[in-house]
Formats: C-alpha cells, sequence, structure tokens
C-alpha cells in the first residue's frame, strides 16, 4: 500500500516540475528574477531562447517520465 503512494506522490512530481519547467522560461517571473539583478552578466544567458528551450525541454522530459510511469503503473506492481 504504501509503495503505491509513495509511486503516486512521485508521478505527481514528475509532472509537477515538469509542467513548471516548461511554462516558467517563458513567463515574465523569469525576466524579473532577483539572481539577474545581482549577476547581470547572467542575464544574456538566462533570457537566450535556446537556454529557455533547454529548460522547458527538461520539463517536457519530466512530463513523459511522468506518463510513462502511469502507462507502467500495472507492470510494476504486478511484479511486486
Amino acid at each position: 500500500m504504501i509503495n503505491r503512494v509513495l509511486f503516486c506522490l512521485y508521478v505527481l512530481y514528475c509532472c509537477e516540475v515538469g509542467l513548471f519547467l516548461f511554462v516558467f522560461p517563458w513567463t515574465r517571473l523569469w525576466e524579473q528574477n532577483v539572481l539577474l539583478d545581482y549577476y547581470p552578466y547572467l542575464r544574456a544567458l538566462f533570457l537566450n531562447n535556446f537556454f529557455r528551450g533547454g529548460v522547458s525541454g527538461l520539463g517536457v522530459a519530466n512530463l513523459v517520465l511522468g506518463g510513462w510511469e502511469i502507462a507502467h503503473f500495472r507492470d510494476y506492481f504486478r511484479k511486486a
């Protein structure tokens, strides 16, 4: 029973982090970051569309991982 709860929490975590990483680089909060105020030489890197796309790509990878885990939910607990 506890394994199923932990599995569900893991899947929710993957989906939540994936959605956050997919959307957040394209919001205004990404551009108005305190880190960019303290380290202005990072601004060019963080505001680069290729870097934002890379972060969004990590988000897509997390979403795919969460979907794959959901699709193989029965197989994981059938063996255990």
